[in-house]
């Protein structure tokens, strides 16, 4: 059962935050969901919405097991850039505060959420660092093609379902270009110096749990 909040009503707009920019306001309720939704289409959105938690972590270790090894130290410099991207979010939170749509009573809500800070979105600032990394360091670079477009899908979700406005996902847009350029900064040193010693644990590891190397290939 979703949590609905409608323009000018009643709620957490009496904790004091204050309203969004007149254009993001006026693009937010062109994309949110309006008081009707189908049900089974709103369920499927809300899977999206929550989807890279799982997506990212899954796509980076089948690149891993069943990629090309060469591009093994670019896939630890994705995942570093990952948790840097999500790190600036935090530092961008506890300096400038937005709220969510639904904090001010703006369009509907969909979607159970936590009324915290918005700016930037975490879901889209992961996903898209994930595809613009996979792109500049050349770890993978149609697959993060594909991650961008599915970025914009699930940018696209989070503001259907009312828990993000625009000018978030424009936020984590511009975060996921800086971390995906320390991705691509970063590569060299994390081939020459990390990638060895995680290699060998991997190797280690597979050997020691005895999976079949006609399932996961080995070096």
């Amino acid at each position: 059962t979703a949590v609905i909040w409608v323009v000018g009503g009643d709620g957490p707009s009496s904790r004091g935050v204050r309203s969004l920019p007149l254009w993001n306001h006026q693009l937010f309720l062109l994309i949110n969901a309006g008081a009707s939704p189908n049900p089974t289409f709103v369920h499927f959105v809300t899977l999206l919405a929550g989807s890279p938690v799982l997506v990212g972590p899954v796509l980076l270790a089948g690149l891993w097991v069943w990629g090309r090894p060469s591009a093994r130290g670019a896939l630890l410099a994705v995942a570093v850039a990952g948790v840097v991207g999500l790190g600036v979010n935090v530092a961008v939170g506890l300096l400038y505060f937005e709220p969510r749509p639904f904090m001010i009573g703006l369009g509907h809500t969909w979607m159970a959420h936590a009324p915290d800070n918005a700016f930037p979105s975490d879901h889209a600032t992961f996903t898209w660092t994930l595809g613009l990394a996979l792109i500049m360091t050349g770890g993978a670079r149609r697959w993060g093609a594909a991650v961008c477009v599915y970025g914009v899908a699930i940018a696209w979700s989070r503001i259907y379902l009312g828990v993000h406005s625009p000018d978030d996902m424009a936020a984590s847009a511009l975060v996921a270009l800086v971390a995906g350029w320390l991705a691509w900064a970063c590569r060299p040193l994390m081939t020459v110096w990390v990638l060895p010693a995680v290699e060998g644990l991997y190797e280690s590891l597979l050997r020691a749990l005895h999976v079949p190397a006609t399932f996961i290939p080995r070096q």
